[in-house]
């Protein structure tokens, strides 16, 4: 497995009381991990312990994040756009301006960025390192106090929808419909049953799920993006969508990059967990819809031997996970706690 981040990880802080609390939730049996919090651990335990025990998790608005949610979105579930993201006419700001806006929020509750006080865009301009190769304040504030970005900050102070504007909703959209108009997606994203039929299939799009696990005191959970039960045909079809900036090409590799596997096996085990007893037998199909950076278009299946081995994998990272919480220890990745590893 293969990480990699620009991010740069302050030293770790001990925070007995939020530790005394999240030990209360595991044994509780209320936190539940996702792919994501998984993946966090399996990264940096340091991350994992600022962003799920401290709950200092950064607020993450890069617009490949929303891109991605909007297609799915748009695909799975059209008539929700309005509760979920707001259109606007003005051009986005870049992820680092999006970032800083988000800081400069958090320091005030006033809504107009031309009526806040100078230094507090200077401050977080200066803490993003953004504009800094300017040699002037009143030039960096002339990129910030933009009508474009003033739109888009009244926006953002005042709702908790997701603001795409005309070019990446049209990029979305465009996205969409070539998927719509890829016949192996379509076959896979389609149910057609007679009214007779109709009881024998369940279909499912982006539901969340949780589960117990039985070795554990922490549990699974995560919002699969689309999953199928035909009872006559006595087998369960997942489908989850992946947007990637590579091209399909790569995507295998993408798949162990990402841990996209270890996703795929808690979405398994999510669904065995909470369909009817007389369905957990049933076959399961995965496969993964890949729309790339050229918009081609891809429906990657999984074979029965790589869904058993990605089973085997999840048990060796909730394993680890366990390990990392029985021993209340976050300061190193699980290989380096308990032995010595020698170059």
């Amino acid at each position: 497995m293969v990480f990699h981040s620009n991010k740069k990880i302050k030293p770790m802080i001990i925070n007995k009381k939020l530790e005394d609390m999240f030990k209360e939730r595991v044994e509780s049996g209320e936190f539940k991990f996702s792919y994501s919090s998984l993946n966090r651990l399996i990264y940096s335990p340091q991350l994992f312990y600022k962003d799920y025990i401290l709950k200092d998790k950064e607020l993450r608005t890069d617009k490949h994040l929303v891109k991605g949610k909007l297609i799915h979105l748009m695909l799975l579930q059209p008539e929700n756009f309005d509760k979920e993201f707001i259109l606007v006419p003005a051009r986005v700001p870049s992820d680092a301006l999006r970032k800083v806006l988000k800081n400069i929020s958090l320091y005030t509750d006033i809504i107009k960025l031309n009526d806040i006080e100078d230094k507090i865009i200077l401050d977080c301009l200066k803490e993003a390192n953004l504009y800094q190769s300017l040699k002037e304040d009143e030039k960096r504030l002339a990129k910030v106090q933009t009508l474009d970005n003033e739109e888009y900050f009244k926006f953002m102070c005042t709702s908790d929808r997701d603001i795409v504007d005309q070019i990446t909703f049209d990029d979305c959209f465009e996205s969409v419909e070539l998927l719509k108009e890829n016949k192996s997606v379509m076959k896979l994203l389609e149910t057609s049953t007679t009214d007779f039929e109709m009881d024998s299939v369940e279909v499912y799009n982006e539901c969340m799920l949780e589960c117990e696990l039985n070795d554990y005191k922490f549990g699974l959970k995560g919002i699969v993006d689309r999953y199928v039960i035909d009872h006559d045909k006595k087998d369960i079809t997942v489908i989850d969508l992946k947007t990637t900036g590579k091209t399909i090409s790569d995507f295998p590799e993408t798949v162990e990059f990402y841990n996209y596997w270890m996703q795929a096996a808690i979405y398994i085990n999510l669904i065995i967990k909470n369909v009817e007893e007389n369905t957990k037998d049933y076959k399961i199909n995965f496969n993964f819809v890949v729309i790339d950076k050229y918009n081609q278009i891809y429906s990657f299946p999984v074979s029965k031997e790589s869904i058993t081995k990605w089973g085997l994998g999840l048990k060796g990272i909730l394993d680890m996970a366990n390990h990392h919480y029985e021993k209340n220890r976050y300061d190193l990745p699980y290989e380096f706690l308990d032995k010595v590893v020698s170059l």
